[in-house]
């Protein structure tokens, strides 16, 4: 039975505080239904980060009256290059467009920058100009996702990204954007990035995801693209739409 209405149905929680089943009934109704296998870390390998305070991932749930997750938002945090991670932001399929991710994530991002102090907050996002046909697979309307992020102040670096591959045997995922939400003043100037960030940034997160340094051309291409002298361009999301 539904018991939501609204984002004021929900409460807010951190998933460490959730019950081993929440976490469970979580990831097979609202994560895994969201997202291709590729882009969604591994069940056994998430839910006991997602368990656990200060394990590298950070996580806030929306919970039902009935105990039952409808939400989540996950941020991984990668210290060396002072930079948080927003990996995954997922409503369950019948209760989206209703403000709940919006709200969800109004409420977590705030509060994870003032804890951990990054220098950078990106996201992966799908590029709606190449995945036109992910609400027809469940995944939500690429479009309407991306309008939610420019209204939170996201803006897009215009570089190749490609998500590394997140286990042994799978695949990078590519067709994605890679979204600023927050960057501190000593590394953005003029809607410009510091080049040096991001690349520090990309070897870490590469490097943890497929267990070694990629030396392949489409990462080096990345990394090339992101070696501008003047720094790295910050742009509208809207300019990215399918339309």
């Amino acid at each position: 039975m539904d018991t939501v209405s609204d984002r004021s149905d929900v409460e807010y929680v951190d998933s460490w505080h959730l019950a081993p089943e929440q976490l469970e009934r979580l990831y097979d109704e609202v994560l895994n239904p969201s997202f291709p296998v590729d882009e969604l870390e591994p069940r056994d390998q998430l839910l006991p980060r997602l368990a656990q305070e200060d394990s590298g991932v950070c996580c806030r749930v929306a919970v039902d009256a009935d105990g039952r997750g409808v939400a989540a938002i996950i941020a991984d945090i990668y210290p060396a290059a002072r930079v948080l991670l927003l990996a995954y932001l997922a409503v369950r399929s019948d209760l989206r467009d209703r403000g709940i991710g919006s709200g969800l994530a109004r409420d977590a991002v705030p509060g994870w920058i003032a804890r951990y102090q990054p220098a950078l907050a990106v996201a992966e996002v799908e590029d709606p100009r190449f995945n036109a046909d992910s609400e027809a697979a469940g995944y939500g309307d690429a479009d309407l996702r991306m309008q939610l992020y420019d209204g939170f102040g996201g803006l897009i670096l215009p570089v190749p990204y490609v998500q590394p591959a997140l286990t042994a045997g799978a695949e990078r995922v590519r067709n994605l954007l890679l979204m600023v939400f927050h960057a501190a003043p000593e590394v953005c100037h003029g809607q410009r990035l510091d080049p040096e960030l991001l690349v520090r940034f990309l070897t870490d997160y590469f490097t943890v995801c497929e267990g070694s340094t990629p030396v392949d051309a489409e990462f080096t291409e990345l990394l090339d693209a992101c070696k501008r002298v003047d720094g790295i361009p910050l742009m509208k999301p809207s300019e990215y739409l399918s339309d």
